[in-house]
């Protein structure tokens, strides 16, 4: 059996992973529509993402594209870290993320603008709600994930740092950074306040996807681990 083949068996093989690889595939596409929202509402985006807006503001490159590009980096260094080789599985989330914010925020919603208060906090607060329902959805999937979480991960394992210190000072340097190149336009209240709630939400999406993981066979094991 070719690669592809082998692949293709572990990944899709059966209709209970294809249905996982439907819902990874739209937690990334919900994930990008919240990054496109908390954009758009004016008032910040999340940290991690702060750079590539920055970038795109001062450039006529599409914001995604810089996601991409930072992704890619991000799957060189993990690998030089952890003194393995690359994940470029990885590359195929990154890629999804980037082209499918890149079509929310620059077609679907085009030119619309968010002037009003009311207006800007309603879209924040959906866009954050979509981006952690995304998150959650993906992270419960068995498939690659977007490089970022890894790198969290490695990171944490070689310096002996807690996960949540790691994330912090992380996310600190890219929001400098952001706002260096993007100002008021990228870094706001908004880039606060997800940065102290994004967290929870992933969680609680991520707890009450559970039923994704039990799709596969890893799923099946638990429960009929549970019942011996």
């Amino acid at each position: 059996m070719s690669n592809i083949s082998q692949m293709y068996e572990h990944y899709l093989g059966n209709r209970n992973k294809k249905i996982q690889f439907a819902l990874y595939l739209f937690g990334i596409v919900i994930s990008s529509l919240g990054l496109a929202l908390l954009f758009k509402s004016g008032v910040g985006v999340a940290p991690g993402d702060t750079v590539a807006f920055g970038l795109a503001e001062i450039t006529n490159i599409k914001v995604g594209y810089f996601l991409i590009a930072g992704f890619v980096t991000l799957v060189l260094i993990n690998a030089k870290i952890a003194g393995q080789r690359p994940k470029f599985e990885s590359i195929i989330p990154s890629l999804l993320r980037g082209l499918t914010l890149n079509v929310w925020l620059y077609q679907i919603l085009g030119e619309s603008k968010f002037e009003v208060w009311w207006a800007q906090w309603g879209i924040f607060g959906i866009g954050v709600i979509f981006l952690g329902l995304g998150i959650g959805m993906y992270l419960r999937s068995p498939f690659p994930h977007i490089p970022v979480d890894h790198f969290m991960m490695v990171v944490n394992e070689k310096t002996n740092s807690s996960k949540r210190f790691v994330r912090i000072l992380f996310e600190a340097g890219l929001v400098l950074i952001g706002f260096l190149l993007g100002g008021w336009d990228v870094v706001g209240i908004g880039t606060l306040i997800t940065a102290l709630f994004l967290g929870p939400i992933i969680q609680y999406f991520y707890d009450i996807t559970v039923f994704i993981e039990y799709l596969g066979d890893k799923g099946k094991q638990k429960s009929k681990t549970a019942l011996e």
